[in-house]
């Protein structure tokens, strides 16, 4: 019962997240550092995030199609088709179309990752020190080099964010680093804040922006609702190649939701070279919304396996987890079977029901969608200061959220590239960590007989040269 009450509870609390303007997975998984170590049993909460996970995945679809303004940097692509329908009045028509396939790409993909997830544990013993070096190394080089054209902006994002990450106590000397006579950084900066001032704030703030924006008109249609199913199954090669893709992207960590999108409905238009898009052709919604769900399960391998966030809400999920004591990327982790179990239930029944619950609702969720943002703008910015000054209450908890988000402002002004400067962060320790084991216990003759160490090193050399040489026209970033 307690299981089922958590689950319901990640569900509706995801589509409303996924559904409002300017807040989205990550935004939404803030808030629940406030309140997630509530939970009488830890495994409820892992239930609890899997479910805000694959909800509000689904649900941010519905301000795309509807505002024309993309619940989450994700779902971008969708709009780009969407918005038109719904301005045609079939806005339900694309609503379904869009559900249908996120859904049935996330139970499929769901299914590959979660079930499978315990059998992928052997790959924990393969990788050693050098290994794991060169696969968080890989990890940087994609959010830097390929996920923003800016890549020399990437580049000192990504060194601003290390330094921020190595800010507190040396763990081998035991000695203050860059404190700054501040006693309140010796324990680092806290995850919260950051991640708050980087991409919710701002977001939030550009919420502001469009508030004008006027809904399409949602016509309570069941053969709009029918016609979209049947139009997932007249285009399920569209909606099977993004799943995909989605769940291609999802493995390589530090890329995220935004380039499987794109990339699918990239894919999506080159397969169609007679069709027009943009102008209202259901393919383009089928395309990307096949990506997100695929791309949100698979992600989790590398986070859970290796502690490598496959993409910026993941990195928030590691820090959910740890409130919880659940550390990701360890051996101990990888023998809970109850982890694994939770991490299933919580994603796979989301995503039935999220998906039950849009096609049999449209009409009532879209006007949540349409309400004015200046209504709850201040609410979700209530939560997000609440959920970030917990760590003392005192001034300092104020002044680290106010400084964050004047980074978080300027990086999305300038292009930064915010992913890197996160990921960065994240994985800071555990880089100075891997450096100091590897250059104490490996010389290159050592490394060099490692052949997965090679793969990943030579991987990460073409990657860094096609990120340095590809034009790109999209800003995926």
């Amino acid at each position: 019962m307690a299981s089922l009450l958590a689950l319901l509870a990640g569900t509706f609390y995801g589509l409303l997240i996924g559904i409002l303007p300017g807040a989205g997975a990550t935004t939404g998984l803030i808030f629940v550092f406030s309140f997630i170590t509530l939970f009488p049993d830890p495994y409820l909460g892992v239930i609890f995030v899997m479910a805000v996970v694959a909800a509000s995945t689904t649900g941010d679809t519905y301000t795309g199609v509807l505002l024309g303004i993309p619940g989450a940097n994700s779902a971008a692509a969708t709009m780009v088709d969407g918005f038109p329908l719904a301005l045609q009045g079939k806005a339900t028509y694309a609503i379904s179309a869009a559900v249908t396939t996120s859904t049935l790409n996330g139970l499929l993909w769901g299914s590959l990752t979660f079930f499978l997830l315990p059998y992928y544990v052997p790959l924990i013993m393969i990788f050693g020190v050098p290994e794991l070096w060169a696969f968080t190394m890989l990890a940087l080089v994609c959010v830097t080099f390929v996920t923003n054209k800016y890549w020399f902006r990437s580049m000192i994002a990504l060194c601003l964010g290390l330094f921020v990450g190595l800010i507190g106590v040396d763990p081998s000397t035991n000695a203050d680093r860059w404190l700054f006579g501040w006693d309140y950084l010796a324990d680092g900066v806290q995850l919260m804040p950051l991640v708050a001032g980087l991409f919710a704030i701002p977001e939030l703030l550009a919420g502001l922006k469009q508030r004008s924006v006027t809904g399409a008109p949602v016509l309570a249609s069941k053969k709009q609702t029918k016609d979209g199913i049947v139009a997932v199954w007249n285009n399920k090669w569209d909606a099977i190649r993004g799943g995909i893709i989605g769940a291609f992207i999802g493995l390589l960590p530090g890329l995220g939701g935004a380039v499987a999108d794109w990339m699918a409905y990239s894919s999506t238009v080159a397969s169609h070279p007679k069709d027009t898009f943009g102008n209202g052709n259901i393919k383009g919604v089928i395309g990307p919304e096949g990506a997100n769900n695929a791309q949100k399960a698979t992600s989790m391998i590398p986070t859970v396996l290796f502690g490598i966030p496959g993409a910026s809400f993941a990195a928030i999920v590691i820090g959910l987890f740890a409130y919880l004591d659940f550390e990701l990327g360890t051996l101990e982790l990888a023998q809970d079977t109850k982890f694994f179990d939770s991490m299933l239930y919580g994603f796979m029944l989301a995503t039935v029901l999220v998906g039950a619950i849009c096609l049999l609702t449209t009409p009532i969720i879209a006007r949540i969608a349409q309400i004015p943002y200046k209504y709850y703008f201040p609410v979700l910015l209530g939560f997000i200061v609440l959920a970030c000054v917990q760590y003392t209450g005192g001034w300092e908890d104020y002044f680290i959220l106010a400084l964050c988000s004047v980074v978080g402002l300027l990086a999305k002004r300038y292009k930064f590239s915010r992913p890197a400067l996160l990921f960065a962060f994240i994985l800071s320790d555990r880089i100075e960590a891997l450096t100091v084991q590897m250059s104490g216990l490996y010389t290159v003759d050592k490394l060099l007989d490692r052949n997965i160490f090679l793969v990943l090193v030579v991987i990460m050399g073409i990657t860094l040269v096609w990120g340095l040489t590809n034009k790109r026209k999209i800003d995926y970033a």
